[in-house]
């Protein structure tokens, strides 16, 4: 077995792959008695959970999936998953950026589940299972939210269209009125034209 990494975080991933690969042992300890379903990392006194550990397989891609099935919970070696996933590929690259993917989202969605983020969802789901009436009635609540949201979107969209023809019409009048403003200023003063004449009225 590949020693662990220095890293702590890397370690810790390694650590949960070990687990995986020893569910199926410690699963049957559980049920024999000689074990129960939490153990404990001597390095980082963690305590890990049986039945927290698959939560978020489901959240998985269905590549990162088979690569994980395969190789933490069925013990395949990443060169055998690859015969099996890629079978023309001649390297076992591809597999192993799977798994360490599929490892480090098992990892976070576990510890999610264990800071309550799981745990209210799956309450919540409990929650509509059980309830069918509650959930009727929030799924109405949902889709007249949504409605109101999509009007409000409408509303916001028909505002923005009025205020954009506002500064449209705005923008014209004030160019109209800078046109008309240079023509004045072009126009030549009649005052300078009727200067010679006054000054033979006076001789």
């Amino acid at each position: 077995m590949r020693a662990l990494p220095e890293d702590p975080y890397r370690r810790r991933i390694q650590y949960f792959k070990r687990i995986y690969l020893h569910m199926p042992h410690w699963r049957e300890q559980i049920l024999t008695g000689a074990m129960t379903d939490i153990i404990t990392i001597p390095e980082t006194s963690e305590d890990i959970c049986y039945g927290d550990l698959l939560v978020g397989h489901d959240r998985l891609s269905p590549r990162q999936r088979q690569a994980f099935d395969l190789i933490c919970l069925q013990g395949f070696t990443e060169t055998a998953a690859a015969a099996v996933m890629v079978p023309d590929a001649r390297w076992s690259t591809n597999v192993q950026q799977h798994v360490n993917a599929a490892l480090e989202r098992m990892v976070a969605a576990y510890d999610e589940y264990q800071s309550g983020v799981f745990r209210l969802l799956k309450r919540w789901k409990g929650l509509m299972a059980m309830h069918p009436t509650l959930k009727k009635h929030l799924d109405g609540a949902l889709l007249a939210a949504q409605e109101d949201l999509n009007n409000e979107l409408r509303d916001l969209t028909s505002e923005e269209q009025r205020i954009r023809s506002e500064k449209t019409k705005t923008k014209a009048a004030l160019d109209q009125v800078t046109q008309m403003m240079g023509e004045e200023a072009a126009e030549p003063e009649p005052a300078a034209e009727e200067t010679p004449a006054a000054e033979e009225q006076v001789a």
